[in-house]
């Protein structure tokens, strides 16, 4: 499969892996805002430098896309490709707005194009064996989940990086760290039915917001709760509670999942894969069979639905209701 790269920035450089390690891929044409690093990744690859997103996605040689430029930018370079009819792979999140999401998915079904969403977390053995054991009933009936997740970039934020800027990344903490358990608690949990949260701006660079909290109810009574930061050491962390027992996935020492019951404590590490390899791996045999990714346009839609629900409690300063697909 002949693959396009739009955006060559930091988290680019597992997808540019995942194809150097993919017989089955090949990079034949690269875009950046930067013109060097698109140079770079085109010398590397032996692909050609596209001048703009427009000549990339009209390259007859591209079957489908990597789309990895900053979150403000993704609506806009989907909708270009898809006019192409290049199939794409979005980084997440994809948007933060749902009806960007809803036209998305439309767009994609009107060209009968594969769409998926880089939500590389649920590839995890440790996730997948975490699931497993809440399918399973291990831990009794689930009742809650909590998440912590954290990083200290918002320290380097210099004003030429997007994330410094508040009008390009109104809910920092939510958007780059905490979307990985949005999306893992969506997947699990299924949708909420109300949604609270809060942000601060504590000592980080920039204009942006440095921590958040947000806390779903479920219509069931099933609560969850997920707290993000962008000034504090990295490390993620979640934890599902149910009535016999509880079970973590951390990512302090080992990747590890741990069932702890009344009277036992389990622990099993496993080993670390490739993710973005299994992504583009799966998004080119969608691509050639037709069928639909794991996770898809409307995982996309669901997850941008909960960042409308965060902006929307945050600037009410109350609990909103969650509005699914079909609300």
């Amino acid at each position: 499969m002949n693959l396009g790269f739009i955006g060559l920035g930091n988290y680019a450089v597992n997808h540019q892996r995942a194809v150097q390690e993919n017989p089955d891929l090949v990079l034949v044409s690269v875009y950046d805002i930067v013109p060097e690093r698109a140079d770079k990744a085109a010398r590397e690859f032996g692909a050609k430098r596209a001048s703009s997103i427009e000549e990339l996605a009209g390259n007859s040689n591209v079957d489908g896309v990597v789309i990895t430029t900053p979150n403000p930018r993704h609506y806009d370079d989907f909708r270009i490709c898809a006019v192409h009819g290049k199939h794409i792979f979005v980084n997440v999140p994809v948007t933060t707005s749902r009806a960007q999401a809803a036209e998305m998915m439309r767009l994609a079904h009107e060209k009968d194009l594969t769409y998926m969403a880089g939500h590389n977390l649920r590839r995890n053995p440790a996730i997948s064996h975490l699931k497993k054991r809440l399918d399973a009933g291990d831990i009794g009936t689930l009742h809650s989940v909590q998440a912590s997740v954290g990083g200290a970039s918002a320290y380097s934020l210099t004003p030429d990086n997007w994330r410094y800027h508040i009008r390009n990344a109104p809910l920092l903490p939510f958007e780059q760290m905490a979307v990985v358990f949005i999306d893992l608690i969506l997947h699990i949990m299924g949708a909420p039915e109300r949604v609270a949260a809060f942000m601060s701006k504590r000592d980080g660079a920039g204009e942006s917001p440095d921590l958040g909290a947000v806390l779903g109810r479920y219509a069931d009574g099933r609560l969850s709760c997920i707290g993000a930061s962008y000034v504090s050491q990295l490390g993620y962390e979640i934890t599902f509670a149910g009535s016999d027992a509880r079970i973590t996935w951390d990512s302090h020492d080992e990747n590890a999942v741990t069932l702890i019951g009344p009277e036992s404590r389990h622990r099993e590490a496993f080993d670390r894969i490739d993710e973005q390899y299994e992504e583009l791996a799966e998004f080119a045999r969608c691509v050639e069979t037709g069928a639909t990714p794991s996770v898809n346009g409307l995982d996309a839609f669901n997850v941008a639905a909960y960042f409308e629900a965060i902006a929307e409690s945050i600037h009410t300063v109350r609990a909103v209701q969650f509005r699914s697909f079909d609300k």
